[in-house]
């Protein structure tokens, strides 16, 4: 590194030095400065930006905001991530980070600023969003660090609520539909494309995207032969021949409520995939999907009393309710944890024995049942003392 050694008298009276840094990318010295109104204070001053350099605490461009590092970043460090990964960050930075934070300098983004995003889209009812927040802004945050436009990362004690508070705020996803919501879908006027998917997650467990992928070679007699899922990519949808893990392959027995349905639907259904588009042939795409789920919300809603301005229908109801009121159906039918766990198509039973056990304790207390008992057996018990 080599220094212009000549002081120069600024307008202002201090003195000023250059410290020669290395080259631009278009060519140019890249110099920074230093001041002071004396020699002895240049060159305390020079002395510090050393010390800095050499210890990497100097940031090279503080002007750089929050949404030009995070477009840099994505470009830069996330180009050959898969699609859903690469997604999750970018719906992340655009509808979250850059919504919010986008206008501040890196360097006067503090921890507050980030608690205080966290904060909100926890108030807004979102649980997962606030885990992507934080691991994005860490990531993004580090590669700034690495470049030198931070010397340290606001984002490393963030706090996320805690685990019984998200599920204070979030139940609809861990919920099943109660009794009175099960007989408005099943009273609800449905086409036998609609009914189809509806039973098919609700009377047989299967996720959205299973139930999407599902051809008629799929179907037989007794079973469903599930061993491939669609989502959606950019909102157009691609196949995944292999569900997320080995549990993803299973055969699932089409109970009785079900098999009609399926039966009356496979004699109309007319493409290789049981649910296409409605006007064309080819699978769904996001926005017809979107508007196919509508369309059986909006039924169930008038079945339930509502109408086009007035809601009677919960409007949390989402398919993954109908998939969960399968799981609770199967603990209550009696199926063991093992079995449940096959036919759900889960990697591992955590996720069903924490239903299975809240399910256990909802139920009568021990000293409930020894009294019903009790209450019930009294008077045999009485008379046979008296005999």
């Amino acid at each position: 590194m080599a220094e212009k050694n000549k002081l120069k008298r600024r307008k202002d009276g201090r003195l000023k030095r250059s410290v020669f840094l290395g080259y631009k990318p278009d060519g140019s010295e890249d110099r920074e400065y230093v001041y002071g109104y004396t020699e002895k204070e240049v060159e305390a001053n020079l002395f510090e930006l050393k010390m800095k350099i050499a210890r990497k605490e100097r940031i090279v461009d503080d002007n750089v905001t929050v949404a030009e590092w995070a477009n840099i970043w994505m470009e830069s460090y996330k180009t050959g991530k898969e699609f859903k990964t690469l997604q999750m960050y970018d719906i992340t930075i655009r509808n979250h980070i850059i919504k919010e934070l986008g206008h501040l300098r890196l360097v006067d983004l503090k921890p507050f600023h980030i608690q205080g995003l966290i904060n909100s889209r926890f108030k807004a009812g979102m649980t997962k969003t606030l885990k992507n927040i934080r691991q994005t802004l860490r990531q993004m945050l580090d590669q700034a660090i690495e470049n030198d436009l931070l010397i340290k990362n606001p984002a490393i004690k963030i706090e996320l609520p805690s685990k019984a508070k998200m599920k204070e705020l979030n139940p609809a996803q861990r919920r099943a539909l109660t009794n009175e919501e099960t007989d408005i879908i099943r009273r609800a006027k449905l086409d036998t494309k609609k009914k189809a998917f509806v039973y098919l997650l609700l009377d047989a467990g299967l996720r959205r995207g299973e139930a999407l992928a599902l051809t008629k070679k799929d179907i037989s007699k007794s079973n469903i032969t599930v061993s491939k899922t669609l989502v959606f990519e950019n909102s157009l949808p691609v196949i995944k021949e292999h569900p997320k893990t080995s549990a993803g392959f299973r055969k699932v027995p089409i109970p009785i409520t079900l098999k009609p349905i399926l039966d009356d639907y496979l004699k109309k259904c007319n493409g290789m995939y049981l649910f296409e588009m409605q006007k064309k042939p080819g699978l769904m795409t996001e926005s017809s999907y979107k508007s196919f789920w509508n369309s059986i919300w909006n039924a169930c809603n008038k079945a339930a009393g509502g109408k086009h301005d007035v809601i009677a229908f919960a409007e949390d109801i989402t398919p993954h309710v109908l998939r969960h009121t399968y799981a609770t159906m199967l603990y209550y039918a009696g199926v063991d944890l093992k079995q449940a766990q096959y036919l759900m198509g889960h990697e591992n039973a955590d996720v069903l024995l924490n239903l299975y056990t809240h399910l256990k304790n909802e139920e009568s207390a021990p000293t409930d049942r020894i009294n019903s008992y009790l209450s019930a057996s009294g008077s045999n018990r009485g008379q046979n003392a008296s005999s």
